[in-house]
């Protein structure tokens, strides 16, 4: 909630805001918002060149968006992480030169000043006299200024607007009404949370999702209610059947001898690492050092979580683990269809190791 004198950090669609925003600007509806003291920056994703853009501001009682500090700065990150395109933003060169020593290069933002605390110029400055020249930002280039042609088309632009009179009461819209988690959303001011279930974890990929998580040697698959036939594990896990019950078995990836040199089991995963005079490369390859540094006779290497084939990275892990008997054929399976070269490995190993050995159903 706003009191009449300060705005707390509200992230959305602002109830008093946006009814003013849209009125002005003829039903022009900004993809999100976000305020920050008296101050309230929009994103439209409307492709328009440089001065359709500054005018459609100009419509909402603002401006295009000025980025002279690093707070503006972190703004566009939420403005803009789910979007592509160039967005135009209020800096360009009125007219001559650029100057390549000063901060701004000359350049000067929309509300006439030309001086800024914050300066992100994309590399390689293009300080040639040329065409009438503003700037636009990307999440792909990581918010750099860019230099465009003032008269190309954008796929949006930023506006900022100050609403010191017109701002008296500001609601948290809740985002958690839509469902945009696949388990569990917790609505916090200005934005939302995702969480996940026991036996899972949020998926580093896409944070509202969740993911199979174990974590041990062994877990309980996640079944199917409906289907005891249908059960999951995580990824690099194998199922195996115990009576009525199934489980998932971690494979021990290191037999396939996926690593150059060493190679260390960890749950769902494996470490690959080189010996000491050797560097790792590539992920999997020890390759000679050409500059060794020793200590205490070791050489130190950078070890690489790799995920299981055709699978997604998994977290990190201390310690290895092992494989029961039952499970040794799923792995074999598994790794017919990856890695056929080890398949003549696991037969010597099952020979020698497993003469007697008995075989548990397979899925």
């Amino acid at each position: 909630i706003c009191t009449d004198t300060k705005m707390k950090h509200v992230r959305g669609l602002y109830v008093v805001g946006l009814v003013f925003l849209m009125g002005r600007a003829g039903g022009i509806e900004p993809n999100s918002g976000y305020c920050i003291g008296n101050q309230c920056f929009t994103v439209f994703n409307d492709p328009s060149n440089f001065t359709t853009a500054q005018n459609q501001c100009r419509n909402l009682g603002g401006h295009l968006m000025t980025v002279r500090s690093s707070v503006s700065h972190d703004i566009l990150f939420i403005l803009l992480g789910n979007l592509t395109g160039q967005f135009w933003i209020g800096l360009h060169l009125p007219s001559g030169c650029p100057d390549a020593v000063s901060g701004l290069k000359g350049f000067q933002w929309v509300t006439k000043y030309s001086e800024s605390d914050f300066f992100n110029w994309s590399p390689g400055f293009d300080s040639s006299c040329s065409c009438h020249r503003c700037v636009s930002v990307s999440p792909r280039s990581e918010f750099k200024w860019i230099q465009e042609p003032c008269g190309e088309r954008a796929a949006g632009f930023l506006c900022e607007q100050n609403f010191t009179d017109t701002c008296r009461q500001c609601v948290d819209e809740d985002e958690c009404i839509s469902a945009p988690c696949e388990h569990t959303c917790t609505n916090t001011p200005g934005g939302y949370k995702c969480s996940c279930y026991s036996g899972y974890k949020v998926d580093p990929k896409s944070p509202n999702k969740c993911q199979l998580h174990c974590g041990a040697e062994e877990c309980p698959a996640e079944c199917d209610p409906n289907d005891e036939l249908e059960c999951y594990c995580p990824d690099g896990y194998v199922s195996e059947e115990r009576g009525d019950h199934t489980f998932c078995i971690d494979i021990d990836e290191c037999h396939s001898e996926q690593c150059d040199q060493l190679c260390e089991n960890t749950f769902g995963s494996y470490v690959c690492a080189c010996r000491p005079g050797y560097t790792l490369v590539g992920q999997f390859r020890c390759v000679k050092s050409e500059d060794e540094t020793h200590t205490d006779g070791k050489t130190a290497t950078t070890p690489t979580i790799h995920p299981s084939p055709t699978l997604p990275h998994p977290d990190p892990t201390r310690q290895p683990s092992g494989v029961t008997t039952g499970a040794l054929i799923g792995i074999i399976v598994h790794h017919i269809y990856t890695h056929n070269y080890t398949f003549i490995h696991y037969i010597g190993y099952i020979y020698h190791a497993h003469a007697q050995m008995q075989c548990n159903k397979l899925d």
